[in-house]
């Protein structure tokens, strides 16, 4: 009964001693591991990492900024080339008064010397508003003989014509005006097309065929 006793105390011992042996060991891995952290290999590593992590910041950074300033430049440039926009539309309906006043005058009349003062100050009042043009950047969309651009021109009627291509612009009904490179006004205008029997003839020999 004793010897029993005694063995289950040298038992228990034992595995007290085992348990100990094993912390032990794990309290030295552990030590091993903190100094393994800690190793100037690591925290150079570790100083590497974030002097990388604050250049990129830094060059983030510079870009961002230096987008802004594009931007700002960008937009203070267009508010110095297009800030005038509603005035310029302004001005090119003045001129187009001014055009029909001309238009209307007949060659007999601008030879009447009774009214020959009052042509002749219409005129420059004309020329003075081109030369203001000038000045601002509104430029006259050239559209006779040129191809048809939705972006610059507005169909307003379709006129035969087999003089030409189809699509091209034989007539100006109101001129269409840029300020700059952006549109002020479309340009008012008739484009060719094929007279009817040309279309007729060419629908012809396609079934011909």
């Amino acid at each position: 009964m004793n010897e029993d006793n005694n063995k289950d105390i040298k038992t228990s011992e034992e595995n007290k001693t085992d348990e100990s042996q094993i912390e032990e060991i794990n309290e030295k891995d552990e030590d091993s591991n903190e100094n393994d952290k800690d190793s100037p290999e690591n925290i150079i590593e570790k100083l590497n990492e974030e002097i990388q992590d604050l250049k990129d910041q830094r060059l983030r950074a510079a870009a961002e900024l230096e987008n802004l300033r594009k931007r700002a430049e960008k937009d203070q440039s267009d508010a110095l080339k297009y800030g005038v926009s509603n005035f310029a539309k302004e001005i090119i309906s003045i001129k187009d008064n001014i055009e029909r006043a001309q238009s209307s005058i007949s060659d007999d009349v601008r030879s009447n010397d009774d009214v020959k003062s009052v042509v002749e100050g219409l005129d420059l009042i004309a020329q003075s508003a081109v030369s203001t043009f000038e000045k601002i950047g509104i430029k006259k969309i050239e559209s006779l003989n040129e191809k048809f651009d939705h972006n610059l021109h507005q169909a307003m009627m379709e006129i035969e014509n087999d003089q030409v291509e189809p699509g091209t612009i034989v007539q100006e009904l109101i001129p269409g005006y840029k300020l700059h490179d952006r549109l002020l006004r479309p340009a008012m205008v008739g484009v060719a097309k094929k007279t009817q029997q040309n279309q007729q003839s060419e629908e012809k020999e396609k079934e011909e065929n």
